[in-house]
């Protein structure tokens, strides 16, 4: 479907599926770029190319490890092209003093990564969420999220002019958002700029963001003078569906032809955290008599009857991995408060190298809460296998280390073992776990990788990994090494499979 055509033609949501939020949309002549948050895992910020706004192919990515002056929390990048270059603003915070800042990077070649300039704003205890838009005047303008962090202060969105080569601030800062003129709620976060007739419009998320309590939702204020007299229409333009929760933080782009496009988050209801916030498009329309911005139906939903809002997206494809090559492999992710997992392809396999003493992983995020995740694991002395992950100390695994075979959970750092069984006689042994909503999480061994024995967990063959999400972190699923730094482990054969939704 072409975004051109999106009257006469449906797509569904998600558009692109998996563990993404905070997405940002530009179209540079008939293409559009994409890119999202990715929390602690690198690379940093997956760059996505499409003709259409629906079919996306992930193409790079801003950072293939962190720049020097970064630790973590890889917020909120925001693209912005000009003049043949490309531009990404990002929020990150400092590795010496832990201060979230906006930095600034830049690219000619959007397919090769960026190259980075640093810090571009800090601001007291935090800066977040850098959006720039170019004026009528042609000048560059940067807003950013202030104050989240300050005790007895209100939250605003601040905003500065910038250099022409979008490179540095220029004068003193303004507010948006100044609460004292009667606004409803907080002045928010994820907000976009923009220019329309007569006035300026400032779209922005308000409420909680991140856990199964959120109430996340987009707003919008308008004024004639960026600088002053900003009117807050009192109800949200999108919220929360039946079925797509805590919507907002996103970006607004236009269609060649002048239609208007928001690309967002939102979490799906049925896989919620353990999945994460999913790449969701809605059009934007423009009431006639009064000026002001609105979505067809004003929440998120799997049901509509206007073509730009579809029923969820079912992924039926199975990916499949022979390690005949690496190409295949170069977006998958590590874990960036740790050194990145060594790979190999020889033969058929994969080889892990791992950086450090203690458990590593390497993998993706998956793109929906039901799959099966399969390998054939080359028998190792040091432990290694299959498993979810979320951070160092939150960590679910089907391992093998000594001709054992173990489940083993990581909640909190506390380890606990559900199963310790002898594996006998031979040289490699199947791997399996098949995920439920991605909370819930089977596990299962085979000697051909065609028959199947299911692992009892205590009492049960299912265990509950409701502790994975860790604040806005979801889990992600994929190989799992442990024991001594140098140690490698060997794979063959990954394959994933999504499966129907179950519920």
């Amino acid at each position: 479907m072409s975004a051109q055509n999106t009257g006469n033609s449906f797509y569904s949501n998600p558009v692109i599926g998996g563990d993404l939020p905070d997405p940002s949309i530009i179209r540079v002549g008939d293409t559009y770029y994409a890119t999202a948050t990715t929390n602690d895992f690198a690379p940093v910020y997956p760059v996505f190319e499409s003709k259409d706004m629906v079919n996306w192919k992930q193409i790079s990515a801003v950072f293939m490890e962190p720049p020097t002056w970064t630790s973590k929390d890889f917020w909120a990048p925001e693209l912005f092209y000009q003049n043949g270059t490309f531009y990404v603003y990002y929020t990150a915070k400092r590795r010496d003093t832990g201060v979230s800042c906006v930095g600034v990077a830049t690219t000619k070649d959007i397919y090769k990564g960026f190259t980075d300039h640093g810090i571009l704003i800090e601001w007291g205890e935090e800066a977040i969420d850098g959006f720039v838009f170019r004026d009528d005047d042609n000048k560059l303008y940067i807003s950013w999220k202030a104050y989240g962090l300050t005790q007895g202060r209100e939250i605003e969105l601040l905003c500065s002019e910038m250099s022409a080569d979008g490179l540095s601030l220029m004068g003193e800062p303004f507010s948006l958002t100044d609460r004292s003129k009667n606004w409803e709620e907080e002045a928010g976060e994820g907000q976009v700029l923009l220019r329309r007739n007569d006035y300026y419009y400032l779209l922005y998320s308000a409420g909680g963001c991140c856990t199964n309590g959120c109430n996340y939702h987009v707003r919008v204020a308008r004024s004639k003078n960026l600088r002053s007299g900003w009117e807050q229409l009192k109800e949200p333009i999108l919220q929360s569906g039946d079925f797509w929760r805590c919507t907002g933080h996103g970006t607004v782009v236009t269609t060649p032809d002048n239609r208007y496009f928001y690309l967002y988050h939102s979490y799906y209801a049925p896989d919620f955290e353990y999945i994460g916030r999913e790449v969701l498009l809605d059009e934007l329309f423009w009431n006639d008599t009064t000026g002001w911005p609105y979505f067809k139906n004003g929440v998120s939903s799997t049901k509509s009857e206007m073509p730009v809002v579809g029923t969820r997206q079912q992924v039926t494809t199975t990916y499949f991995n022979d390690f005949s090559g690496t190409d295949n492999l170069n977006f998958w992710e590590w874990d960036v408060k740790q050194s990145k997992p060594e790979i190999q392809v020889e033969y058929g396999e994969l080889i892990i190298t791992t950086p450090h003493d203690g458990l590593s992983f390497l993998g993706f995020r998956p793109e929906d809460g039901h799959y099966e995740f399969s390998s054939e694991l080359i028998q190792t002395d040091e432990p290694a296998g299959i498993g979810i992950y979320s951070n160092p100390k939150n960590v679910v695994a089907l391992l093998v280390s000594n001709s054992e075979l173990k489940i083993i959970q990581l909640n909190n750092g506390e380890e606990r073992t559900f199963l310790n069984q002898k594996i006998e006689n031979v040289g490699s042994v199947h791997l399996k776990f098949e995920a439920i909503a991605g909370r819930y999480f089977q596990f299962f061994k085979s000697e051909d990788g065609k028959e199947w024995i299911p692992l009892k967990i205590g009492d049960a063959f299912q265990l509950d990994c409701d502790f994975m999400p860790q604040w806005n972190h979801a889990p992600r699923a994929g190989f799992i090494g442990g024991g001594k730094k140098g140690t490698t482990s060997r794979f063959r054969n990954l394959s994933v499979q999504y499966l129907k939704d179950k519920f």
